[in-house]
This record gives structure tokens, sequence and C-alpha cells, in this order.
């Protein structure tokens, strides 16, 4: 409510005509970006990889010193991300390294690109209203009508005042066989990362992260709709 209430995020919950709450979904505004570039920066985590490699085949570094390099070269390779306090621990360091600390030291983020987003943050179902909906008889399930009926909506209709290119969650899937990530996919035609990325909170760690462009959402769900009582309308 205090979300709510602040403006930060915004809840809507679905009714039927009885009121009762058959699902509810929030949204807010985000951002994704490209974390590919070719920055200062950049040049700098290469020599700084070179000088780890070099350290690391070197007869007079000990054990303990080239487990550390390791570590630091396998957070550069993933895009983990280094600290500052990551380059305090390397052994013997160069001049490149306080070029490199002063990029890290910036209040600013270097990124590739960044790409207009709107995240679904909550999006919950009833289950207590299971048997009503099924008394509905109506094909799909509350939270596939309640994404293509109302959470489309909205994002459509705020993309007519402000630019939005993804709509994006974090799928909180505790399944062993990715039971709502492939929901999400299926159904609401969601996708797991493949070149877009975005800034995960501490709240959502454990959870995966999925979006969608929306150049062509106006269509998809219009096509959902045509096709309402079809078994396989996201292709």
């Amino acid at each position: 409510m205090r979300e709510d209430e602040e403006g930060s995020v915004a809840y809507y919950v679905v009714k039927d005509g009885n009121d009762n709450i058959l699902s509810f979904f929030s949204l807010k505004c985000g951002s994704l970006y490209d974390s590919h570039f070719d920055t200062k920066a950049v040049k700098l985590l290469k020599s700084l990889n070179e000088f780890l490699r070099n350290g690391m085949s070197s007869p007079h570094a000990s054990e303990e010193e080239k487990a550390e390099m390791f570590s630091l070269q396998e957070k550069i390779r993933t895009h983990k991300g280094l600290t500052k306090s990551d380059l305090d621990r390397i052994p013997g360091k160069e001049a490149f390294i306080a070029d490199l600390e002063k990029e890290l030291s910036k209040d600013v983020t270097h990124v590739g690109k960044t790409f207009s987003g709107v995240e679904l943050v909550h999006f919950c179902v009833n289950n207590e209203c299971d048997e009503l909906w099924e008394s509905y008889a109506l094909p799909h399930s509350v939270g596939v009508v309640t994404f293509w009926l109302f959470v489309t909506d909205i994002v459509l209709r705020c993309r007519e005042s402000i630019g939005i290119e993804y709509l994006f969650l974090f799928a909180a899937d505790l399944s062993d066989n990715d039971t709502l990530i492939e929901y999400y996919r299926d159904r609401l035609d969601f996708k797991r990362n493949e070149e877009r990325t975005t800034i995960k909170p501490i709240y959502d760690l454990s959870c995966e992260f999925m979006y969608q462009e929306i150049r062509d959402l106006a269509e998809r769900r219009k096509l959902f709709f045509e096709h309402f009582d079809s078994e396989n309308i996201i292709e």
C-alpha cells in the first residue's frame, strides 16, 4: 500500500462482478541495457586480464596469490563485475590499475546502450478462486487472461505517452523443471536473457530474468483474442 501511495509501484486488482479478487499485478518503470561496450574501461580490463595471466605463470607468485588472481580473472570472464576492493588484493599493482580504479569509482555505470522498459513486479492469482474461475468455463487460466486483457492494455496505453521498448519480469521459479518459466514463455511470450540484461535487486537474486519486446505487442494481443479458444496462440 505504501509503494502504491508513494507512486513508486502501481498496483492493480482484478475482481469479478461480485468483488471476488481473482488476481493482482503491479508495474513500475525500469531499464534494460546491452552490456557489450568498447570504452576505456574495456581496454583497461584487457590489460588487467593480461597482467593476471602473466602473474599466474610467474615462478615468484605464491599459490595463494595465484588463486586470488585466478578468482579475479573469472570475475572478468563471467562479467560478474570488479570492485575497488578486488583491485586492492592484486599483488604487484601497475600504473594502469590506478586508472581502472578511477573508472570503477565513477557514479555512472558504462554500458553499450540502454533500453526503456516496464517491469511486471508482481503477477499473482488468488488460488481460493480457482473453482470460481473454472465455473466460467474459459479456455485459459486467470493469469493468462489477466496478462493479455489488463497488463498489456496498460502497457500499450502508457506507450502512447512515453517511450517503452520492453516488458520484463523476474520469474521466481522454484520448480525442478522450470514450470513457471515455461508458462511465462509459452503463454505470455516472455523469453530468457539472450542479448539484453538489467540490474537485479537483492529481492530477485534467485529469480530468472525474462523479457519481451513490445513493438508488436498490440498485434500479438489482437491475435490472442482472435484465437481465444486455441491452445497454441503464441508461437
